[in-house]
């Protein structure tokens, strides 16, 4: 899902993103694809898949959506709302993405699970070189699908886990004050300095941030010797999160004048035994 977004966002979609905050193209002039043209530097999209090949790869994704949601209405019968449920998983991965970042133990423990909530907190404290970069709201989720749902039996009881895959894509420059703007590029070269990462585009250029999460998220189904009968039930209040991953990050340079795109790919720290 990461690398077909990442593939499928033209530098005229980008340019839309960026110009809605954080850097701001001088003219209609510089847009225009005759004068940029001879500037673009798009190495990044060379090594896209056939169109056959990305094709054959959405039909399986979408298939495994639908086939997601299916077994979601199964099993929960028809009280499951698929577009409240949509919208209460955003949320809750916006609540978690801030509370891993602030490392916030009263957030975590009243949204997670007794068994995911040690873990996401200890997540917290492991401080990744890019954690402070993990900033996105609901309208920064661009995708919000079901990859896998499952029931399982634990502890006596049954519960369905489903794992959501997030994939946020935000301008970390969209900010409302030059102070709130300039702390962030602080930020940013603070992390690529940690990183050991030497960032040589100008510091005018846009920074985009690139990320796929995924959240594995539980309820209670209630009785084992029926675990359809919840149809009456509350469904909205009885999801918590179970697990929180960040697959992949990336910090995309992006320069709106000349299109030129530097990505940068900040690996997963390992965790010690």
């Amino acid at each position: 899902m990461f690398s077909r977004f990442l593939r499928g966002s033209s530098t005229s979609q980008i340019s839309c993103l960026v110009r809605g905050g954080g850097c701001k193209s001088n003219t209609s002039q510089s847009l225009c694809p005759a004068a940029l043209q001879p500037h673009r530097n798009v190495s990044l999209f060379t090594g896209r898949l056939p169109r056959w090949k990305l094709g054959v790869m959405q039909l399986l994704s979408g298939l495994r959506h639908r086939y997601c949601l299916w077994r979601l209405r199964r099993l929960l019968g028809v009280a499951f709302d698929e577009g409240g449920f949509e919208e209460g998983t955003r949320q809750a991965a916006v609540t978690i993405i801030d509370a891993v970042r602030q490392a916030d133990w009263p957030c975590i423990r009243s949204c997670c699970t007794d068994r995911g909530s040690a873990d996401i907190y200890g997540l917290s404290q492991m401080r990744s070189p890019y954690c402070s970069l993990v900033r996105f709201q609901r309208e920064h989720l661009r995708h919000a699908l079901p990859v896998r749902v499952v029931r399982r039996w634990i502890d006596g009881r049954y519960y369905v886990m489903v794992d959501m895959l997030f994939v946020g894509l935000r301008n970390l420059l969209d900010l409302g004050t030059a102070q709130e703007k300039e702390e962030m590029l602080q930020r940013i070269q603070s992390v690529l300095v940690n990183s050991q990462i030497d960032d040589k585009f100008e510091p005018s250029n846009c920074r985009l941030a690139i990320a796929e999460i995924v959240l594995t998220f539980s309820m209670e189904l209630g009785d084992p010797q029926d675990p359809r009968d919840i149809d009456g039930e509350d469904q909205d209040s009885g999801w918590l999160v179970d697990s929180y991953k960040v697959q992949r990050f990336k910090l995309i340079s992006f320069s709106p004048k000349t299109l030129n795109l530097r990505v940068i790919d900040f690996l997963k720290p390992v965790r010690q035994k």
